[in-house]
């Protein structure tokens, strides 16, 4: 995506050889005004530029800035804006002036583009809904027919698609609402909520045949939306249970920080995770993702979710791994959590 929709042809023009005084009556109305020398642009004057150059007259007060051409990309200027600490830049054409871009323009638009993207999404994702409901239904009829037996491969496959398309959605749509939606917080005595987490994925640990060890001792009551971290720690046990073969052990335990907070461990002897895979596992839509040790797939937005949700409560989640002999990701919570119940 290019700047040339973004690109201000409609600007203020001042004379090189005007006092500063009408400048600065200018740009109390005007993010920054092209500067002519003789009816051709020379330079953008800015406010900021004004401060740093305090002369009498406009072209002594010009400072220099990097020229972008009309066809660079978004990413490009963002980038030469950052580093040269302009917010304004001239826009060339065929190596003639054409107009000036801001940077408040291109991250409006940056803004309204993915508010229509994520509009879009959801109600992809909301439509997608319905027929694969369908499509599963049917499964489940094909399935209990005797006279498809033959096929009853092909048919679990069909269910098994469906499973995962329905786990994607779900993500998609808690991803999209949790970022606008307020925490409802309220005092949770943590050690209690990580042990009905626990509890919850039991069928899970018992047909992979893992063994589940608890050590909670943390004995803090900390500020959280019981629902979205639950389902944060859920998504960190069920990675644990993915990646370990059975007969393995996956410890959950729960202890007071170095700072006084919080900490849940999620400690496994599983597969472990290679190390240029460690960076990038909480993005969004990670292609740092793998099947399970027996085929359990994976969306890619698991523990990017959990991440955000653990984020908006005050902490951070990082995970530590020798990419062989399993994993152990560390939750660390605040105590008191003011500035997440002001979101």
């Amino acid at each position: 995506m290019n700047i040339t929709a973004l690109i201000t042809k409609q600007y203020v023009t001042l004379d090189a050889y005007t006092g500063v005084s009408v400048a600065k009556k200018l740009l109390q109305q005007q993010d920054a005004v092209v500067v002519l020398d003789h009816k051709k642009p020379i330079g953008i004057l800015t406010a900021a530029d004004l401060a740093m150059k305090p002369h009498q007259l406009v072209i002594d007060c010009l400072l220099y800035r990097p020229t972008v051409n009309y066809s660079d990309s978004i990413n490009t200027v963002l980038n030469l804006m950052r580093t040269t600490g302009n917010n304004v830049l001239p826009v060339n054409y065929q190596n003639s002036f054409f107009g000036i871009i801001k940077q408040s323009d291109i991250l409006f638009h940056l803004h309204a583009y993915h508010e229509k993207q994520k509009v879009a999404l959801l109600a992809v994702a909301h439509d997608l809904r319905s027929p694969i409901a369908t499509i599963s239904m049917l499964g489940t009829i094909l399935k209990a027919d005797p006279a498809l037996n033959k096929h009853q491969y092909l048919i679990d496959k069909l269910s098994e698609t469906c499973d995962y398309a329905q786990v994607l959605i779900q993500d998609i749509l808690i991803i999209e609402q949790s970022q606008d939606e307020a925490l409802m917080l309220a005092d949770e005595n943590l050690d209690e909520l990580v042990d009905t987490c626990a509890d919850s994925l039991s069928d899970k640990f018992e047909i992979k045949q893992l063994v589940l060890t608890k050590q909670l001792r943390s004995n803090k009551v900390i500020k959280a939306d019981r629902p979205k971290l639950t389902r944060a720690i859920n998504n960190i046990l069920w990675n644990s249970i993915k990646f370990t073969h059975p007969g393995g052990v996956i410890t959950v335990s729960t202890r007071e920080a170095p700072d006084g907070g919080a900490q849940v461990v999620v400690h496994d002897t599983g597969i472990g995770i290679p190390k240029a895979m460690q960076k990038r596992i909480f993005d969004k839509f990670t292609k740092a993702k793998r099947p399970g040790t027996a085929g359990e797939p994976t969306t890619g937005l698991g523990l990017y979710l959990t991440k955000m949700i653990i984020e908006s409560h005050g902490g951070t989640i990082r995970v530590e791994s020798d990419g062989q002999s399993g994993s152990q990701f560390i939750v660390s919570l605040p105590i008191e959590n003011h500035s997440a119940a002001a979101q």
